[in-house]
């Protein structure tokens, strides 16, 4: 049920993004404030007794930056500079912090995939201000510039809301109970954010008058990445934690790469990546659940 209504709200998230691009992209400045929110009801509900690190964590944080680095060459190699920014916003995305709901529907185990989230945004943070400056080729801003403008934004994204739940759970431990209770909220928060980053996205793309043919390539790559995410996990996983792993390779945070991909510097037909990406994951998800209530029906 969960997922379907997330599914339905995406969908009238872009229709709505789409059709009032122009009264709604300004509130892009906005998105920050939207991310920490989110990630603050995430945080705070976390049970930090069950994030137990294991060798297969380090093996999935691994795969995924070398997922979004290897799209990215590849890319490159083939003469397709803004394809490989792109395909890299969808591939080194860290794991979303939806992963853990789904699995939790498919009979899964949660603390893994919460474990991985976890550090995968931390990894995320590390990482991205490093690499970024190398994909993205923002003209007039030398590399250091480049890295503390992305350091800054990240930090203000993941690291502020890291921050917050901390001092909330440090000063007021009863507060982990308010996250199942602010669960609808954070879901209203999630619509609101693609909603607005989907104005934000539409309306850059029509000022720069891209075809269909610019876009389909983006496209297909991005249906690429979803696909050997969510295979490639399923195949680190195999046998025990098979789904676990398909999700953390496969369910990104969208929200997050979109925002970054939706800044001055990026490039903006990139933006189709991500955008595509949430689409199929969600899909992905959909064909994950029927799978297994079929598998539970048969079992009894």
């Amino acid at each position: 049920m969960i997922q379907h209504l997330r599914s339905i709200c995406m969908v009238l998230a872009f229709l709505v993004g789409g059709l009032l691009h122009a009264q709604l992209s300004p509130l892009a400045v906005y998105l920050p404030v939207g991310i920490t929110l989110m990630l603050c009801i995430t945080f705070i509900g976390l049970d930090t007794a069950q994030l137990r690190p294991t060798w297969m964590h380090l093996v999935l944080l691994l795969a995924l930056q070398l997922m979004g680095l290897g799209f990215w060459y590849i890319a490159v190699l083939a003469g397709a500079p803004v394809l490989a920014e792109s395909l890299y916003y969808c591939a080194a995305a860290p794991v979303a912090s939806a992963a853990p709901v789904i699995i939790n529907l498919l009979r899964g185990n949660t603390a893994f995939v919460t474990t991985a989230m976890v550090l995968s945004q931390a990894v995320f943070a590390i990482v991205t201000p490093i690499v970024l400056p190398c994909v993205v080729h923002a003209q007039g801003m030398a590399y250091v510039d480049f890295l503390l403008l992305v350091l800054w934004q990240i930090m203000a994204v993941l690291g502020a809301p890291a921050l917050i739940s901390f001092i909330l759970r440090l000063s007021y431990p009863p507060c982990k109970a308010w996250a199942p209770k602010l669960r609808d909220y954070s879901l209203a928060i999630w619509i609101i954010n693609l909603t607005i980053v989907s104005a934000a996205g539409t309306h850059r793309l029509l000022q720069m008058n891209y075809s269909w043919h610019d876009i389909w390539p983006i496209a297909l790559g991005a249906m690429l990445v979803c696909v050997l995410g969510f295979t490639l996990g399923y195949r680190l996983g195999y046998p025990h934690l098979k789904r676990e792993c398909s999700q953390c390779l496969g369910q990104k945070n969208t929200i997050l790469t979109l925002y970054i991909a939706n800044q001055s510097y990026a490039t903006p037909l990139a933006y189709i990546g991500p955008v595509f990406y949430v689409f199929f994951h969600n899909v992905a998800n959909a064909i994950q659940l029927a799978l297994a209530k079929r598998e539970q029906k048969n079992n009894g």
